[in-house]
């Protein structure tokens, strides 16, 4: 006789151990079920892919210091988002701009007209790259004057939306300050265990000045990418909006890009 939660069941001897067998049958099926189940609520699918999140103070930053490695991201299937962090509408580059319009008798552009061109060239520059135009960010930070603290807050905002990506912006180590304030918000976030993973990039003109630790190459299948990103910034096509402005500011820069071809890195 067995008293269980049926009430009372009466076995023969050998019933019993058969009894005994199915119960203990259970209790290893259920042993065994229970991690499996608790894996995978709390663990990602292997064959979810990686993400990497770039941050670019300006428009052409993207393609001049980091293309080789948004390049690198892609080419192994990583789900790459780029973060714009300000329109750079403080650029001397306008003057150039409204400068050739004028002789060419067309509008010049205001301000927030230049800011928005800039934007523009930003986008066809990623997209030609292989990003995903869902995960092109804009913001409109101070340019000229990009706090750390701000970039902090992208930063931490961008790490919610891409869990465990890995991080990429300009070297701490920048002269330019806008630039190296991306880099610190990343070195802080990075220190305090934020951010698991942070890179820290060359700007393509302190190739020379700044130590890196390791450079990623341009991949040979994606160099007409890379090309088209940045014939991006030489676009001369007032009409449709398009002003050559990352050219027209810093074109000494491209040539450096297209003979280099590869995106240069510290920690």
């Amino acid at each position: 006789m067995r008293t269980g939660i049926f009430g009372t069941i009466h076995l023969s001897k050998r019933n019993a151990y058969l009894y005994m067998g199915d119960f203990m049958k259970i209790v290893y099926l259920l042993l065994f079920m229970l991690p499996l189940s608790m894996i995978s609520g709390c663990m990602p699918l292997g064959d979810e892919p990686a993400a990497a999140v770039y941050y670019s103070p300006h428009a052409d930053d993207e393609a001049l210091s980091m293309g080789g490695s948004m390049l690198a991201s892609l080419e192994k299937g990583d789900q790459v988002a780029v973060v714009l962090l300000s329109k750079g509408k403080a650029s001397g580059a306008r003057d150039l701009v409204n400068s050739r319009l004028e002789k060419e008798a067309k509008p010049v552009l205001s301000v927030e007209e230049f800011g928005e061109a800039r934007v523009k060239e930003f986008k066809k520059s990623a997209e030609a790259l292989g990003v995903d135009p869902e995960n092109i960010f804009i913001y409109d930070l101070p340019d000229g004057d990009i706090q750390k603290e701000a970039v902090s807050k992208i930063m931490e905002k961008m790490n919610k939306q891409f869990p465990n990506a890995s991080h990429h912006a300009m070297s701490y180590k920048d002269p330019h300050r806008d630039h190296a304030a991306s880099g610190m918000a990343l070195k802080d976030l990075v220190e305090k265990g934020v951010i698991s993973a942070g890179y820290f990039y060359l700007p393509i003109q302190e190739h020379q000045t700044i130590d890196f630790k390791d450079a990623f190459a341009v991949p040979d299948d994606l160099a007409e990418n890379y090309r088209k990103s940045l014939d991006s910034y030489k676009i001369w096509d007032p009409d449709n909006g398009f002003y050559a402005i990352g050219y027209m500011s810093v074109d000494s820069y491209f040539h450096s890009a297209e003979a280099i071809l590869e995106s240069k890195w510290h920690q």
